[in-house]
């Protein structure tokens, strides 16, 4: 009986450890299948909005994010405690920036939106990381004829919703007709179409739209219509993230890593303008 009782354990310690080390070997594969297959990024992730349609800013192209803006903001996400695979980037346009920052949609914007009073009250800016000029970009058989903004009474300007360029440049040319579309790749149909005179943005912008449309065919005036800012966006009342993204930005002044990529982006478009401001105490 003994022997027996003997033999009966150590049969039962047997399959007790064969099923332990499959549970385990199923466990770890379960795993490991799950984080491969889904490719879900470890931690929590940052959605930043930026334009995807403005060639050296902000584009997306063959499934790659690239331009000035994005290199900012992927930065500021690093600096921030993100990796490269824990940033996800979301298209905004300018009419959409705070409806998406107070739906979650996106934490921050980093794109093209007016420092001059006119955005909206419940979004708050950073020290500006670009400084542009407002210009005009018509078709190239046009231009010797718009060459000012006394030359634009009657004339049919399209710019961006929400950009802020159509009241900046009625402030200058009074008798101008301003037509508003969703994009400023809608507004560069209507010029090839006919059925603008130009498009108004700013010259970082426009310079990539003219690059996009082939070598040629739109150019820009070279008038400047004012100065442009461009600023990381956070909801108002995010005091802290904010002045993160402030330490974070003078950084990039003092290393040198946003003239680099306003080099890159000169490089890419053939943008001619654009400076970097100043560090603001």
């Amino acid at each position: 009986m003994a022997c027996r009782r003997r033999r009966l354990q150590w049969h039962f310690r047997r399959m007790l450890c064969a099923a332990l080390a499959v549970m385990l070997t199923a466990a770890a594969a379960g795993c490991g299948a799950a984080a491969g297959a889904a490719g879900e990024p470890d931690g929590p992730t940052i959605s930043i909005g930026v334009a995807l349609d403005e060639p050296g800013v902000g584009w997306l192209h063959d499934g790659e994010y690239s331009g000035f803006d994005v290199t900012v903001a992927r930065y500021v996400a690093q600096a921030l405690g993100y990796a490269r695979k824990q940033v996800n980037f979301t298209q905004i346009r300018p009419a959409d920036a705070s409806a998406a920052l107070h739906s979650g949609e996106a934490q921050m914007l980093v794109t093209s939106m007016p420092m001059d009073g006119t955005q909206p009250k419940d979004v708050q800016g950073s020290h500006p990381y670009l400084l542009t000029q407002q210009d005009l970009l018509v078709r190239t058989g046009d231009r010797p004829a718009i060459a000012a903004p006394a030359d634009l009474n009657g004339k049919i300007v399209c710019s961006a919703q929400g950009s802020g360029a159509g009241a900046r440049l009625r402030e200058k040319a009074p008798g101008v007709i301003i037509r508003e579309r969703e994009s400023y790749q809608q507004c560069v149909t209507a010029l090839l179409v006919g059925e603008a005179d130009a498009v108004s943005a700013d010259d970082a912008v426009l310079s990539g739209l003219a690059f996009s449309a082939g070598k040629g065919y739109l150019t820009l005036v070279g008038q400047p219509l004012g100065t442009v800012l461009r600023s990381v966006q956070v909801k108002a009342g995010e005091d802290e993230l904010m002045s993160k993204i402030n330490a974070v930005l003078d950084t990039m002044r003092k290393d040198g890593s946003l003239a680099r990529a306003l080099d890159a982006m000169r490089d890419a478009t053939g943008y001619r303008g654009g400076s970097v401001p100043e560090i603001q105490r």
